[in-house]
């Protein structure tokens, strides 16, 4: 995409996620959190809808992100998870070099997307990058 796409809004299109899917449905699950957190933010949203949580990539993935995580509807971040399991900043960076690494293995994974409001989302119903995250964000240590 040229300069002018971005600058305009444009930028790759995905298709719908069909919600009568098994990836759609485990989405709908989460719509109305999604839907509140895209809401609140001016950046893209990359969601990973997963058993456990809802994995939330935002802004560009993997150059410029932020990660936040939902169970149930309570909201995770790396500063959370820092203060929870006592984590150094040199830990937190090694974090989310990992968590960029993980995302970049999941390039040539199939995207939907989905409009929540005025925003379109992008769904990522990924169990490869789903068991990534699990592994990165959960099992921590210092």
């Amino acid at each position: 995409m040229g300069f002018l796409g971005k600058l305009f809004g444009g930028g790759k299109e995905y298709p719908p996620l069909d919600p009568s899917t098994p990836d759609g449905k485990r989405f709908e699950r989460y719509r109305e959190t999604a839907a509140a957190f895209a809401e609140k933010l001016k950046s893209h949203l990359e969601v990973i809808p997963s058993e456990r949580a809802l994995y939330c990539f935002i802004g560009n993935p993997p150059d410029q992100f932020g990660i936040a995580w939902f169970e149930g509807k309570e909201e995770h971040n790396l500063k959370t998870l820092m203060k929870a399991k006592g984590l150094s900043q040199a830990r937190v960076n090694a974090l989310s070099d990992e968590l960029r690494h993980a995302y970049e293995r999941s390039k040539e994974q199939p995207r939907y997307q989905v409009q929540l409001g005025k925003k379109k989302v992008l769904v990522t119903p990924s169990a490869t990058l789903e068991r990534e995250l699990v592994k990165i964000i959960h099992e921590a240590e210092h």
